[in-house]
């Protein structure tokens, strides 16, 4: 009997390992090659002169840089170990990259918070805080949400060490990430507070917020016989945030909620196959989220296009590309304040319920 269980152990760990290295090793590796190239050329658009002018294209470079973070250390701690059995090189990086890849981490799903918190804000409220919706100001924003997070994942930096077994040096949980006080603060109740609950309801609800208030407007146009009169820029710059956070639900959810049984059921939840086969995928999933910007701006963004066109294959811009971006932007504000006078007149109290 005990002869038989030892040999099903030894399948289901053969199957793992073959499971991981498919999924973990030759999979994860290829899209974080490619999401890096594809992450890089996404930063070199995003930089230029005309691009940066525009907040959410400032915090998406930002989501860009960070998502390139990600992917290296999924590079490092997943794909290089599984591909290439190097385990050893595992042991000595997992220290260090481990605590840097929690950073990035939380830092990608803030930032993603900003980007649609952001767009809700200049959709549902086109006149509150326009003046604070400058590139100075975006870069103070990034700057501050990168120290928050690095302040939140300061303890990590201890959770691990490397001890001597057997004349072999292995990864092994520290005196304080084995405290209970650790155990209950870090992995439990705050990571249910700030990594969970925060983002994901904030997402959720800026998300419900710019889809009703598109609608209402595209109701509206419908009803006055304009609905040929929109910009196409903007539409796209608001097709592309819903994307990116339907992407990041799609890809993160599963991940939140493996996080939040692993916080309260500790290590005994990794004891079945199926759970790590789960989180194999979770992990495949976080560096696809971690790799779909570049596509995401390529297919709903022309602008976007147009100047990688320029960068990768020499192409010229169009005649007066930059005037027309002014003039673009020109007619949006013209025609937000319009709507907002047009407001003001048929029904006040509407200002105070947004």
């Amino acid at each position: 009997m005990s002869v038989s269980s030892t040999t099903t152990t030894a399948f289901s760990e053969q199957r793992l390992v073959e499971f991981k290295r498919i999924v973990e090793g030759y999979l994860l590796s290829i899209v974080c090659i490619c999401g890096l190239l594809g992450n890089v050329l996404t930063c070199v658009i995003l930089s230029s002169r005309i691009m940066r002018k525009s907040t959410t294209n400032i915090y998406i470079f930002a989501l860009s840089c960070v998502s390139s973070c990600i992917l290296i250390g999924f590079l490092l701690t997943h794909g290089i170990r599984l591909t290439f059995h190097a385990e050893t090189f595992y042991r000595h990086i997992f220290t260090r990259v481990f605590p840097i890849h929690v950073t990035c981490l939380l830092i990608q799903i803030y930032l993603t918070v900003i980007v649609v918190l952001d767009r809700c804000i200049l959709i549902c409220s086109p006149f509150r805080d326009q003046k604070r919706r400058s590139p100075r100001h975006a870069v103070f924003i990034v700057l501050c949400v990168s120290l928050f997070c690095i302040l939140y994942c300061i303890p990590f930096w201890f959770e691990f060490t490397l001890i001597k077994k057997d004349n072999t040096r292995v990864i092994s949980v520290s005196d304080i990430g084995a405290h209970p006080l650790f155990r209950t603060l870090m992995r439990k109740y705050l990571y249910f507070v700030f990594v969970f609950i925060i983002p994901l309801s904030t997402i959720i609800i800026c998300k419900t917020m710019i889809i009703k208030k598109l609608y209402t407007v595209r109701r509206r146009k419908r009803l006055l016989g304009n609905l040929k009169k929109q910009n196409r820029s903007s539409n796209a710059i608001n097709f592309l945030v819903l994307s990116i956070v339907f992407v990041f639900l799609v890809t993160q959810f599963p991940y939140f909620i493996f996080n939040v049984l692993y916080s309260w059921f500790g290590q005994s939840l990794m004891a079945g196959l199926r759970a790590r086969q789960y989180l194999a995928i979770n992990n495949l999933l976080s560096v696809i989220n971690a790799s779909s910007t570049f596509i995401l701006y390529a297919f709903f963004d022309r602008k976007f296009r147009q100047i990688g066109q320029h960068f990768l294959f020499c192409r010229p811009l169009p005649a007066g590309f930059d005037a027309q971006n002014r003039v673009t932007r020109m007619m949006l504000l013209n025609r937000h304040a319009s709507t907002f006078v047009h407001h003001t007149k048929s029904c006040p109290a509407s200002i105070n319920l947004i």
